[in-house]
């Protein structure tokens, strides 16, 4: 699909909506015999869109950056859903977190029924989007406080038994990195010593305290301990609203792990099979069976977990409607407190993306709807969301819950409402500044070897910026 921009150079809101319908390997941008061509006239107040000779003309009812953009990927859905056939549930929401919007019109004081109209009319969802989008936001507004000094913890761990097919997580191997993995410990530890010790003199409060990765349950118990309790010495972890570990590969997860994190009053576990076919577990590198899943599900109930989550992704190769049937008749049978269904994300840095694995789109959107079929019937509820760019279809990664077994810490994360400090290679830290509406981020390094390197450099832009957090809540 050749394209040709007139009156503006939003290149890239012009591609996010073109993807939605045809290979990013075959959109071009040219001056010349350009198929479909992009029109803002600011002059004249519209945006249009021009593909084979129709058009689809949007009008501007207000000239800023914003309706500017939103007119022109309207204008390209329309003609392109026209053109291709395809509809798009989620509209022109590309990679965004739809509740935000919803929060946003809650505090406006628009009704339900203004809100569903919203959502459908400014940014073209389906009527069956807009009303997921308003029933998550309605379930997880209940977890957003407003207390500056309330903050949420990261720690990621990016090590793993194998790398995942589907991966494309700053992530290595444990096995074979022992030595870079206790480097990576001592300077994760430097970087907790130093950030929490300003924190706690700084007089912050710890709301939850979440461990993802990779897998932190590919570190042995010695160095869990060894984390968790210099963690322990900053944070009264009992008194924590939550603190989840994501535990996530059965084939790195024994009593003596387990029996650290209970030790410590770990809250939440995730237990994630992505899947319940032994094909499709070897397909996609993950070296256990399922009955690795239920005897590490088990252990962990016999220790006293009583709220574990499970993962599965929507699309995975091979799969189809009778493989995900199977997936959730194992998994209805465990009866976990959390599912959270992913839609297959295909990213550049991952091993599908290399031998060009696309998924069916039609297919995927049938999985998905006998899944969330499924959680709902064993009467668990949707309580927080966020969308994907290059999903194979064009659905949503989505958690539901029994009530009271909601993650905190992934609600708190994807409505940006909170600060929260990452620690460790690749983590992000979101320093929110409410009353301003803005958030600055302090990312760390990706690559683990230039994390340990430069950890001094990391933990001095961090207290720099928890610095100007400190003056802001004295104002």
């Amino acid at each position: 699909m050749k394209i040709k921009l007139t009156g503006h150079d939003y290149r890239y809101e012009v591609f996010q909506i073109v993807s939605l319908f045809f290979e990013k390997n075959q959109i071009e941008f040219c001056q010349e015999d350009a198929q479909l061509e992009s029109v803002l006239d600011l002059e004249n107040g519209y945006a249009e869109a021009n593909l084979d000779g129709k058009i689809e003309k949007v009008s501007l009812t207000e000239i800023n950056k914003k309706n500017i953009k939103n007119a022109i990927k309207k204008s390209l859905l329309k003609i392109l859903e026209d053109y291709t056939g395809l509809k798009m549930p989620w509209g022109i929401l590309v990679g965004i977190r739809p509740t935000k919007i919803v929060h946003e019109a809650i505090k406006n004081e628009s009704s339900e029924e203004e809100i569903i109209e919203h959502l459908q009319d400014d940014y073209m969802l389906s009527l069956e989007k807009a009303n997921l989008t308003l029933e998550v936001a309605k379930n997880e507004s209940k977890f957003l406080d407003k207390e500056l000094k309330s903050i949420g913890l990261y720690i990621g761990i990016p090590f793993c038994p194998t790398r995942c097919a589907y991966c494309s997580f700053t992530s290595n191997p444990y096995r074979g990195n022992e030595k870079v993995v206790e480097e990576y410990l001592e300077a994760l530890l430097y970087e907790v010593n130093n950030v929490l010790k300003y924190l706690n003199e700084n007089g912050y409060s710890f709301d939850t305290f979440y461990v993802g990765g990779g897998t932190p349950t590919s570190l042995n118990h010695t160095q869990l301990d060894k984390l968790i309790g210099e963690v322990s010495k900053y944070i009264d972890l009992n008194k924590l609203r939550e603190f989840t570990v994501e535990a996530g590969r059965p084939d790195s997860i024994d009593a003596e792990k387990l029996k650290v994190l209970k030790n410590y009053s770990c809250s939440r576990i995730s237990i994630n099979p992505q899947t319940m076919n032994e094909e499709t577990l070897k397909l996609i590198g993950r070296r256990h069976s399922i009955d690795d899943i239920k005897e590490k599900f088990i252990l962990a109930r016999e220790l006293g977990f009583d709220n574990i989550n499970m993962d599965i992704i929507i699309g995975l190769p091979g799969e189809d409607e009778n493989s995900i049937t199977r997936t959730m008749d194992e998994i209805e049978a465990l009866m976990p407190d959390s599912v959270t269904i992913h839609t297959m994300a295909i990213k550049r840095a991952s091993v599908l993306n290399e031998k060009m694995f696309r998924g069916d789109r039609d297919l995927a959107s049938r999985m998905y709807d006998i899944a969330a079929k499924r959680v709902r019937k064993m009467g668990m509820k949707p309580y927080y969301m966020y969308r994907q760019k290059s999903m194979v279809s064009p659905l949503e990664n989505i958690g539901y819950s029994f009530d009271g077994k909601e993650c905190i810490y992934n609600i708190q994360m994807i409505a940006e409402n909170k600060t929260i400090i990452a620690l460790g290679a690749d983590a992000i830290t979101k320093v929110v500044y409410q009353n301003e509406n803005r958030i600055e981020r302090v990312a760390n390094l990706k690559d683990v070897r230039e994390y340990i390197k430069r950890i001094d450099e990391q933990v001095k832009d961090k207290i720099i910026e928890l610095e100007k957090l400190t003056h802001y809540c004295q104002i």
